[in-house]
């Protein structure tokens, strides 16, 4: 880019005598980055990276955390991501951004830290070393939704809990409910980390029953009532809940009553989704847990008929994939999350959620119209759905 500058220079050089003269100047703008800007969108260009690593077949751990990321903007100093089958790996230019951001992360999921450097170069004249910084960031295991065992020996430190609980949430600590008595336990991060707990049974082997009674429990059998409140308890209430699995339905006449902790959510000729424990395998944990308890269906959630299409949408990080590897296909994961928004409100509370919806009279939207009309008439009623005041933040006003 040029530009031209017409200049005319005028001095008085002697008693009425002035001096003029005209003349063109032409300017040329060259665009330069500094170098840290440089540094920056170079490749192989950093001194720290955050690998953030978690031991489990699925990636709803990872979601979550990359809608926290973009709601605290955490991502600010980010100068590039990279997403492996193992988890993610955020790079930065200092290791006080790298820090900061490790800092983040265990402040919202129990974590483990475990920092590392290595010599890139060093000026033996001067004395200086260069170093790249590493820190590596494990993730508990533990997620909602997961049976839990607790060992014997850990039992007493948490208040006499049963040896099998299920995780009603992950924060910067666990906290577990007992499904038969609907007492809660916390565990912090560093006590977690001292004498971890192992997860029995995950999302991946949930089976659908079909719920054919609901009893309430009275009071006094349900037991004395906790000292502390666990944020979104108030809603469950204890109920004997009779089931059957929806395969055997017209199959046999196998019938269950388990005591859950759902009774206010379930109705008959409902559907839900628990772990059986009767079949379950595991190895490493002993078999007083199952034997002596009387759990044997853990009953997680409900199972509704939604509709076809969420009027709103998450954001994504930009991130690139690993040379050599296939991209990680995460939309399953992404689908257990927006459920989990839908029917939580106390979750959706750190997480931005913007309204998208398809132009009126648009060709996409009308073709769709008559089939998404009629999943639409088979949803369930009282099937969970996120309020238009909680999606402002990407509403369109349009004419």
């Amino acid at each position: 880019m040029r530009i031209r500058v017409k200049i005319t220079v005028q001095k008085e050089v002697a008693q009425s005598s002035v001096l003029q003269q005209t003349m063109v100047i032409e300017f040329q703008i060259v665009n330069q980055q500094c170098e840290d800007c440089q540094k920056s969108f170079t490749p192989h260009c950093y001194n720290a990276i955050v690998q953030v690593r978690q031991k489990v077949p699925h990636r709803r751990t990872f979601c979550y955390l990359e809608q926290l990321i973009l709601k605290s903007d955490a991502h600010a100093k980010v100068t590039s991501l990279k997403e492996t089958r193992e988890g993610l790996d955020f790079y930065f230019e200092t290791k006080s951004h790298a820090q900061r951001f490790a800092d983040f992360v265990e402040a919202h999921v129990p974590t483990k830290t475990k920092q590392s450097r290595h010599l890139i170069s060093h000026d033996a004249n001067s004395n200086t070393f260069n170093f790249k910084y590493t820190i590596m960031c494990d993730l508990a295991p533990i997620c909602v939704d997961d049976v839990v065992h607790v060992p014997k020996g850990q039992s007493a430190a948490l208040n006499g809990a049963p040896p099998l609980m299920l995780c009603h949430k992950v924060t910067n600590a666990i906290r577990l409910v007992d499904p038969l008595s609907l007492r809660s336990y916390d565990i912090p991060t560093p006590e977690y980390w001292k004498r971890p707990v192992h997860s029995v049974c995950r999302r991946e082997h949930l089976t659908e029953y079909v719920v054919l009674n609901v009893e309430p429990v009275e009071k006094a059998e349900a037991g004395s009532a906790a000292r502390h409140n666990l944020p979104g308890r108030g809603k469950m209430s204890l109920a004997d809940v009779e089931i059957a699995r929806a395969c055997d339905l017209g199959v046999n006449d196998d019938r269950i009553i388990v005591r859950s902790h759902l009774g206010g959510f379930l109705r008959p000729g409902g559907r839900v989704m628990g772990y059986d424990l009767r079949t379950v395998n595991v190895s490493g944990i002993s078999d007083e847990a199952f034997k002596g308890g009387t759990l044997d269906v853990v009953l997680v959630k409900k199972v509704y008929n939604r509709k076809s299409k969420r009027k709103w949408e998450l954001k994504r990080l930009n991130r690139e994939a690993v040379e050599g590897e296939d991209a990680v296909d995460d939309d399953a994961d992404m689908e257990a999350l927006k459920q989990d928004l839908e029917e939580d409100p106390d979750l959706r509370r750190s997480v931005n959620m913007y309204r998208s919806e398809a132009p009126p009279g648009s060709k996409g939207e009308q073709e769709d119209k008559p089939d998404a009309a009629d999943e639409d008439e088979d949803a369930d009623s009282d099937a969970p759905e996120v309020p238009l005041a909680e999606l402002l933040e990407g509403l369109e006003l349009r004419d």
